[in-house]
């Protein structure tokens, strides 16, 4: 249940009269000084940043608290900053494993007493991770390269011979370059954990002279503007913001990976109760539906409509996949990120 702003102020009051005012945060919109409260949020940027800020930024700032922003969410330098026990962020911006995996190291287990749960699919909620989002990695192709002749499956991506062409992929390993290759070699999609890591690199060596790896989503979008790449293994965001700027992409709709974000809580964040604030303003229907509408995901609070925009719709899973939807295992990537990083880096850099 969440807590109405009245019951927060009142919470915060009770505390600085009873305990003291280092005991608590203090009222909610002020500080001990009288002056606006702030919440640091680390997150990818982009257009899914400049949707936060224009909603639930905005309701917050009503109430004031004011957001300030970093990205992007560098995991390196988040470890670095709780490590040393001074964070200077508050909400970080996370995959649902990494939440899993770092969970009360990285990040503070969620009160989810002060998170409004109505509308979220409690599959997708965990000790440390609330879902904001709802998407799947695609194959996106250039439809003036491959013309009547387009990829339809992962194995087609990785097929040089058939579909000559330079490939795009995330230099990570969670952004399924092994479990496409894996699907691309014949693994059914619910037989890919745990993962056969030798037998995905065998798959990726097939390609890796056509390979061009990015680091951010603002690379893969300038990437598939300019042409630079034929097709890419992509972020549905990143490819509907090339196409709206004129590139000429279509999606091969066979085994879309499913996954979703979450939102996290820092350990150690300085501004906890307002932490709590920006969630649920995340979370919300208004800045939920504002997502649908402007970039091609699905809204976490079912509460939320999904967008009617079919130039939105060609990039968001659904009956065009035909049942061929593969969702990842993120209890194996919880407890395996850094052993399959490892094994990813290792391959990039040998």
């Amino acid at each position: 249940m969440r807590f109405t702003r009245g019951a927060l102020t009142a919470v915060a009051l009770a505390c600085l009269v009873g305990f003291g005012a280092t005991a608590c945060f203090g009222p909610v919109g002020e500080s001990a000084g009288g002056g606006a409260q702030s919440v640091v949020f680390a997150n990818t940027g982009g257009t899914l940043a400049e949707i936060f800020k224009a909603n639930a930024y905005a309701d917050l700032a009503a109430d004031g608290v004011s957001v300030a922003e970093e990205s992007p969410n560098n995991e390196a330098k988040l470890t670095a900053m709780v490590q040393a026990g001074n964070p200077t962020w508050d909400v970080f911006y996370a995959t649902p494993y990494t939440a899993m995996g770092k969970c009360d190291t990285l990040f503070e287990k969620i009160d989810y007493s002060r998170v409004d749960t109505a509308g979220l699919d409690r599959s997708q909620m965990s000790e440390c991770g609330v879902p904001v989002i709802n998407s799947s990695f695609l194959l996106v192709y250039n439809t003036a390269k491959y013309g009547a002749n387009p990829p339809t499956s992962w194995a087609d991506f990785y097929d040089t011979a058939k579909f000559p062409g330079n490939r795009g992929i995330m230099n990570y390993a969670k952004d399924a370059g092994m479990e496409t290759a894996l699907l691309a070699d014949g693994v059914p999609g619910d037989r890919l954990y745990p993962m056969d890591y030798d037998r995905a690199f065998a798959k990726l060596d097939g390609i890796r002279s056509s390979l061009r790896f990015y680091d951010t989503g603002a690379q893969q979008t300038q990437a598939l503007q300019s042409g630079e790449v034929d097709m890419m293994l992509a972020w549905p965001g990143r490819a509907y913001d090339a196409m709206k700027s004129g590139a000429p992409l279509a999606v091969a709709w066979n085994q879309p990976l499913r996954y979703f974000d979450v939102v996290t809580i820092v350990k150690g964040a300085p501004h906890r109760e307002q932490a709590y604030q920006l969630i649920n303003s995340l979370i919300g229907r208004k800045n939920q539906e504002a997502i649908a509408n402007r970039l091609p995901y699905g809204p976490a609070n079912t509460a939320a409509a999904a967008s009617s925009d079919p130039q939105i719709a060609e990039f968001v899973d659904g009956p065009q996949s035909r049942g061929t939807t593969v969702v990842r295992d993120n209890a194996w990537w919880a407890a395996n990120l850094d052993e399959a990083t490892r094994r990813w880096t290792g391959w990039v850099n040998r």
